[in-house]
């Protein structure tokens, strides 16, 4: 009677399948590797850089902001993050008295950057200092009432 039944093929066989370049290809081999060369090669311009520590009562937040004036940064503070953001504009107006043309270049560069926090933040003593392209940020914690039980 087994004689009769059509022979039954080994899933694990040479055979080639529909779907066996798939696995065989693996298409999605170096996906992360060309995430990551995108990134490297893109004209995508970073944010600056940012550096937190966390105390036990407060976080200390550094910024590295070169060139950047005083009155281009912007500093927002939320209950639990912090969002500094960085407008830079310039203008100059060029004179050609030969070709009796004016020529004015205008540029615009923003970059912000958000921190979130774990520990909600005691805004009102919060402080700042912006001094030679280093910004620092010193936010308090809010601090936790202890809640004793009665017996």
């Amino acid at each position: 009677m087994d004689e009769q039944l059509p022979e039954k093929k080994d899933s694990h066989s040479n055979e080639a399948s529909p779907f066996s370049h798939i696995f065989q290809d693996r298409p999605f081999r170096n996906i992360l590797e060309t995430i990551d060369q995108f990134f490297q090669n893109s004209n995508l311009k970073p944010g600056f850089k940012v550096n937190v520590q966390e105390d036990v009562d407060k976080y200390i937040i550094y910024a590295e902001l070169p060139g950047v004036k005083k009155n281009q940064i912007d500093i927002h503070i939320l209950e639990r993050s912090i969002t500094i953001t960085v407008n830079r504009s310039e203008s100059e107006t060029i004179q050609n008295d030969k070709a009796k043309s004016y020529t004015k270049i205008h540029e615009y560069e923003k970059a912000s950057r958000t921190i979130p926090f774990y520990h909600p933040i005691h805004s009102k003593n919060a402080k700042a200092k912006y001094r030679d392209g280093l910004l620092t940020i010193i936010l308090p914690k809010k601090s936790w009432k202890k809640l004793n039980l009665e017996d």
